[in-house]
């Protein structure tokens, strides 16, 4: 690893670019690339940055106005779509964001908006396959989020997303719970949005720490659990297409994927990963116990 020179050839393919992980920053970065006509291997933040032989590294203070200018230049020149685009694949999970948006905008600024119909191209396809990942993960959440409500009358909903999607989803929601408090907190990715019934606004926390349950949430959920239950038609039952359009990762948080087994004795608001886990708790005591 060595320091970046004016030496250094450019377009030599030992360049990585390191950012502070905001957006702002990323675009900062992407300003100087331009800006000093170098063609860095990647953009990346610190903690995935993977060293290797002979590398040169440079860090790239995250400047507002620069920021702005980018912005500014993609809309300009490829419409403000595409930088909505540009803003979603950034909340992607993927390592290779940097250095996919880098590539996008090299291709994209020179081709003009037409570019962006260049499906066989692999750089708009890279681009394209980060983008649909993350709306993907926006359709999951929109359809799989559970709220309790809590005892001071706020609805919570803890999440685990794949994508950092909280902020693409708060207007959905105070949209549609207008009138009630509403707290959404991603622990995956420490954010947490909050709804105060006027405006909604992004926190960062690493854990929060809610009120008990209302009295009613055992009826509710018990109400989701009958309707559930009683829509489906056990002769038809697809358990692969069930996978297919609830994935099983979502299962832990829904209440109506308790198995039967496991609701009686339960309280309505537990969720399926806790009912399994006291269920293999009584089966270990069971098996421990000196009657057996």
């Amino acid at each position: 690893m060595g320091e970046l020179t004016s030496d250094h050839l450019l377009n030599d393919g030992r360049l990585t670019c390191l950012y502070d992980g905001s957006f702002e920053g990323l675009l900062s970065a992407i300003f100087w690339v331009f800006e000093h006509k170098e063609n860095p291997v990647d953009i990346v933040i610190e903690e995935n940055l993977q060293s290797g032989f002979d590398q040169v590294i440079t860090t790239i203070d995250t400047d507002i106005k620069k920021a702005e200018r980018v912005k500014a230049g993609i809309i300009r020149s490829l419409g403000y779509q595409a930088y909505k685009d540009v803003r979603c694949v950034f909340l992607s999970d993927d390592e290779r964001k940097g250095r996919v948006m880098l590539r996008f905008l090299q291709y994209s600024l020179k081709r003009g908006a037409r570019s962006r119909s260049d499906l066989a191209e692999p750089i708009i396809a890279d681009f394209d396959a980060l983008l649909r990942a993350v709306n993907r993960e926006i359709h999951y959440q929109l359809q799989f989020i559970r709220f309790s409500e809590l005892r001071n009358g706020i609805f919570f909903a803890k999440i685990h997303p794949k994508a950092n999607v909280v902020p693409l989803i708060m207007s959905h929601f105070a949209a549609r719970l207008n009138i009630q408090p509403f707290m959404i907190f991603d622990e995956k990715h420490a954010l947490a949005g909050i709804y105060d019934c006027q405006r909604w606004w992004m926190v960062e926390a690493e854990a929060v720490s809610v009120p008990d349950q209302c009295a009613r949430q055992d009826e509710y959920q018990a109400l989701w659990q009958t309707f559930y239950d009683t829509i489906a038609i056990e002769e038809r039952a697809n358990l692969t297409c069930r996978r297919n359009f609830m994935p099983k990762r979502f299962w832990g948080d829904l209440c109506e994927m308790i198995p039967h087994e496991l609701r009686k004795g339960q309280p309505q608001t537990a969720t399926p990963t806790a009912c399994a886990r006291l269920a293999g708790e009584q089966s270990r005591k069971s098996l421990q116990s000196p009657l057996n």
